[in-house]
């Protein structure tokens, strides 16, 4: 018998390998497979097998589990996103059942005959090395034992295939603020747990709104709620795989890492705040978790609900276009606010306005809680020389240096480059040095500097542990200042009496064509977070943004939506970015010329914009293609082929 082996390496192809006479009766597809690449070991995934013999191949070492780990509707949803994605399907496959997940350690042996009663109660790793691995899959095959797990002593088998109800299951979307979602949520849930069903519900992070949502859920569903991610310690983790497996009525929360959990009986998805950029994985399969869970949703037959103050443009054209029903609960249209309009830009001059420093005093003397917003979280993120003129630029991509005063590093945001700030010109030695585009850390010092003896905290996502230990003292009947940046936004159960955004208007600049939706979601998501009864904008004249057009949520989504498609952006139009990065130039070059060769010979460069080069530790060079994935799926699976080469679709950020 001959295998085709999907490997979790950066090729589309599959590999070859024989099937040792001892293996070929427990051949399936899609499990688990160990097999010589090389010179190392891999584990690979069975996407086919022939009848056949080839004295020539390789033979595999063995087969990891004793059945697949997915159903059917598991796998198909792993190839569907190895095509949405242009992902070979042995990389998705490895994200889907990664190696941290230690089955085999927490299962047992339960004879069912007596011939194999000495193996009654016996650990499966043990039984593997007492009496053959292949010895052991053959008993279970005979139906002579069956395998148990540790933490619901229920045994351990080939997930269920749920049949499909008639009735075509709901898509919603719910707009509302954080309390108005939790009793939709839990409503919703209630009714699906009730009848057995267990519920997956997706969060944007563990440390933050996953304990948030956590400590909420866990007072109505009490030892119901388990939580599934990948910083949980492993025995919990493990738990909770189990649980969700092979038991009902349970509510799991989780992170992107839920996206291909194994659920039992799965009968509902629920989404919270789906835009928040930590549903992106960035690392190996680069995918987006919201859009994945409704595909699930749609091949499992089960109702999915998205919940936020601020949808992504993707899940909000699916409602214009009726594929999504929506729920929304009138809430932004009341918010009232301030604009302090300044001649000078602070974020350049670092000099607060007066009536400011007078709102944050006034505060202080009612003992109330002050949350800054900015979008930077170092001192300074632009350093200048008054005497020669020149910026700090990194003396190895020659990117512009960014200045944290707390380690006295000067940092370079494009290649990490880490320097020990001199206070001196790096170019002319001058001490005449200038800090702009200040961001959190230069407020915090300054907020210290003004206000003496006052609970100050700093929260830019850099330390979240640290970061939260702070928040515990902040008190209501203390006055406190909290500064931070888009991690503000996270939802700490905290509530601030006055919000105020200093330079909110500078993320026009920072987030490319997605940068209005960007302010949108970040105005509204820290209002939800922190539901504070007075807002002040602070912005300077000349950079100033209308605030009311981010106050009506339908407006803004449609002008939004008619900018997307005037200009060919998704969600109208799909973007594949695909980038080559080598330590010398033309060694570069060099795959460049071999993906436009495949652009040209495919007709496809009127798609195109570039090659651009950057220089960063070494070069850079970004081709995007923008258009239809299916004219591009060809072309783009030959260009994933060539070694060093990262294709990209849909990047958050050009």
């Amino acid at each position: 018998m001959i295998v085709h082996v999907a490997l979790s390496i950066p090729v589309t192809k599959t590999f070859s390998y024989s099937v040792p006479e001892k293996w070929e009766p427990f051949i399936k597809r899609f499990l688990r497979v160990r097999v010589p690449f090389k010179n190392k070991t891999l584990v690979g995934f069975i996407s086919d097998m022939d009848d056949g013999v080839d004295t020539n191949l390789k033979e595999i070492y063995e087969i990891v589990d004793i059945f697949p780990l997915m159903n059917d509707k598991l796998i198909l949803l792993c190839e569907w996103a190895s095509h949405y994605y242009i992902t070979p399907i042995g990389i998705v496959l490895k994200y889907a059942i990664p190696a941290s997940l230690h089955i085999e350690k927490y299962l047992t042996i339960k004879a069912l005959e007596g011939r194999v009663l000495a193996l009654d109660n016996v650990p499966l790793k043990k039984a593997y090395t007492a009496i053959g691995k292949d010895t052991v899959f053959q008993h279970y095959k005979e139906g002579l034992i069956e395998l148990c797990d540790a933490f619901t002593n229920k045994p351990f088998s080939p997930l269920a295939e749920k049949s499909k109800s008639m009735e075509k299951p709901e898509r919603i979307l719910y707009i509302g603020d954080i309390e108005s979602r939790l009793e939709y949520y839990t409503d919703l849930i209630s009714i699906h747990l009730n009848k057995g069903g267990n519920v997956l519900m997706l969060l944007p992070d563990y440390y933050i709104t996953g304990r948030y949502f956590y400590r909420m859920l866990f007072k109505r569903f009490h030892n119901n709620v388990l939580w599934y991610g990948a910083t949980t310690k492993g025995r919990q983790r493990m738990e909770t795989y189990f649980k969700a497996r092979n038991e009902g009525g349970f509510l799991i929360l989780g992170n992107i890492s839920c996206t291909f959990l194994p659920v039992l009986n799965n009968s509902l998805i629920v989404v919270d705040r789906h835009e928040e950029d930590e549903y992106r994985n960035e690392e190996g399969f680069k995918f987006n978790a919201g859009l994945l869970v409704m595909k699930r949703a749609e091949i499992e037959h089960i109702p999915v609900v998205f919940g936020s103050v601020a949808p992504s443009m993707e899940i909000f054209k699916f409602v214009q276009d009726g594929n999504i029903n929506i729920i929304e609960k009138a809430w932004l249209k009341n918010k009232k606010y301030s604009e302090i309009i300044t001649e000078k830009n602070i974020s350049s001059y670092g000099t607060l306005p007066e009536e400011l420093i007078k709102i944050i005093n006034t505060a202080i003397e009612k003992k109330e809680i002050v949350a800054i917003f900015t979008p930077r979280k170092d001192y300074s993120s632009y350093i200048q020389c008054l005497d020669c003129k020149r910026p700090f630029l990194c003396p190895v991509c020659q990117g512009i240096m960014s200045y944290q005063k707390h380690k006295n590093l000067l940092v370079c945001p494009a290649c990490s480059k880490n320097l020990e700030y001199k206070e001196m010109c790096m170019n002319c030695g001058s001490n005449l040095i200038r800090f702009s585009q200040i961001g959190a850390e230069y407020f915090e010092e300054k907020m210290k500097n003004i206000l003496k003896n006052i609970h100050i905290v700093r929260i830019t996502g850099e330390t979240i542990k640290e970061d939260l230990e702070n928040l515990k003292n902040v008190s209501h009947e203390t006055p406190a200042i909290i500064i931070g940046t888009q991690t503000l936004s996270k939802l700490y159960g905290l509530h601030a009496n006055k919000l105020i955004l200093i330079g909110w208007e500078e993320l026009l600049r920072i987030a490319g064509y997605r940068a209005e939706e960007k302010m949108f979601q970040v105005f509204t998501n820290l209002l939800d977070a922190l539901s504070p009864e007075e807002i002040y904008i602070v912005m300077e004249r000349k950079k100033g943004v209308n605030t009311t057009y981010f106050l009506n949520l339908k407006t803004f989504y449609l002008e939004e939506l008619k900018k997307r498609r005037a200009a060919e952006f998704p969600p109208y139009l799909r973007i594949f970015l695909i980038e080559v990065e080598k330590k010398g130039e033309q060694a570069g070059i060099k795959i460049i010329n071999k993906i436009k060769e495949i652009i040209e010979k495919e007709g496809l460069t009127g798609y195109v914009t570039g090659p651009l080069m950057q220089k960063k530790k070494g070069y850079r060079w970004r081709i995007i293609l923008k258009g239809n994935k299916e004219l591009f799926y060809k072309s783009l699976l030959q260009i994933y082929n060539i070694p060093e080469v990262r294709i990209e679709a849909d990047p958050l950020y050009i």
